[in-house]
């Protein structure tokens, strides 16, 4: 931390089960992770792919890598993710 802030709790490290911070890939180039894990990434804790971005970009398990080099966990969400939720769910009633 650039600065020394009185009365925050000091941040436990990674990895932290407490104190999450989650942040959302709306889509990022491999180049654009990269400066967000050089930027942000000691304080990321989670990623989120959202919108669907996870069906069509087209450098996903790369950029999977990165994350979890960092120690950065990814998850998909968003309404791509319900979709296949409900569609699986309706298959097994069937």
């Amino acid at each position: 931390m650039n600065f020394d802030l009185s009365h925050l709790p000091e941040r436990p490290s990674k990895p932290r089960s407490s104190g999450l911070t989650m942040a959302m890939d709306k889509g990022l180039s491999v180049r654009q992770v990269e400066d967000f894990i050089e930027t942000a990434g000691e304080v990321t804790d989670l990623v989120k792919f959202g919108f669907g971005t996870s069906m069509i970009s087209p450098n996903l398990s790369e950029k999977i890598k990165l994350y979890q080099q960092a120690n950065i966990r990814v998850y998909l969400g968003g309404t791509l993710f319900e979709a296949f939720v409900v569609r699986d769910m309706f298959d097994d009633y069937q």
